[in-house]
């Protein structure tokens, strides 16, 4: 094993047993202070995409983040401490008109570079960007504090990136975005969705079997929405990228050995999120309605 892959696996395996801590032991009001420490570093690596190199502005720009947040949240708990499902639903379904923006920009990249090229609009992205996510994570470990869905989530993420990875490595020779990402390539791509199709498949076979009878219908819905979850996380990956070479940035950040940044580990959950979650508030009121 190389020092490299050596690093990536160590690294890997920390995060993991941080991530597993963190998500299945923590109360969700512990879990909602874990979630911050983990936005922290995605944040300040998010203000090296805005070109803010002093101290002074990163703090300004995090005291930004935290006002916004704030009255998010304050707007969608319920007078219980529970989340209102509409209030997220509505958070989640704007954070996906958002991610089709930014996959036209990624498309227009670079000729409509302009459009988004500066501080304040590269910061609103990163509001758009990270808020739902942490908003998304947080209903999740709420709606089952052992955490499964959010690790369900994660799965289906990592497993977009794995099928991409070893179909890509075999039958990667069309590039899917030689612009941005060299070695992203549509068999990659493709692979990514059948390996995620087929884990939404064993888990919604769970669901049937275990949980609730699903009609025809609603697995066919539920399988539409894993497919635009892969895409999202393919579109969050490549927007990464995108800011990355606006920047001439190889990583966002140092802070994970042989990984690089934090973004660069959640860029393609931050996209994949809102879908994840706006699926499962629909899902939540059909099966009620059941």
């Amino acid at each position: 094993m190389s020092p490299v892959l050596g690093q990536r696996v160590i690294t890997a395996i920390v995060m993991l047993i941080v991530l597993y801590a963190g998500t299945a032991w923590l109360s969700p009001a512990a879990y909602a202070g874990f979630l911050s420490l983990i936005m922290l570093p995605a944040l300040l690596e998010w203000a090296e995409f805005i070109g803010l190199q002093r101290k002074r502005d990163k703090m300004l720009w995090l005291l930004l983040v935290t006002t916004v947040l704030i009255p998010i949240l304050i707007m969608l708990v319920l007078p219980g401490g529970v989340p209102s499902s509409t209030g997220v639903a509505i958070v989640s379904a704007v954070a996906m008109l958002y991610w089709f923006v930014v996959f036209w920009l990624i498309r227009d990249y670079p000729q409509g570079q302009q459009r988004w090229d500066s501080p304040w609009k590269i910061g609103v992205m990163g509001v758009i960007s990270l808020l739902p996510t942490w908003v998304g994570l947080f209903y999740l470990k709420i709606l089952d504090p052992s955490g499964l869905l959010v690790f369900c989530l994660i799965g289906m993420v990592s497993i977009v990136d794995i099928g991409a990875y070893f179909s890509g490595r075999a039958w990667g020779k069309a590039k899917l975005a030689p612009t941005l990402s060299p070695k992203k390539s549509w068999a990659g791509f493709w692979g990514g969705l059948a390996s995620c199709a087929a884990l939404t498949s064993a888990i919604l076979a769970w669901v049937h079997i275990s949980i609730q009878p699903l009609s025809v219908d609603l697995w066919i819905l539920l399988l539409v929405a894993a497919m635009l979850l892969a895409v999202f996380s393919v579109v969050g990956d490549l927007f990464e990228s995108m800011l990355k070479r606006h920047r001439g940035m190889k990583d966002s950040g140092r802070l994970l050995p042989g990984h690089g940044g934090f973004l660069d580990r959640i860029d393609s959950l931050m996209a994949a999120t809102p879908v994840f979650v706006l699926a499962l508030v629909i899902l939540s009121q059909v099966l009620t309605v059941i």
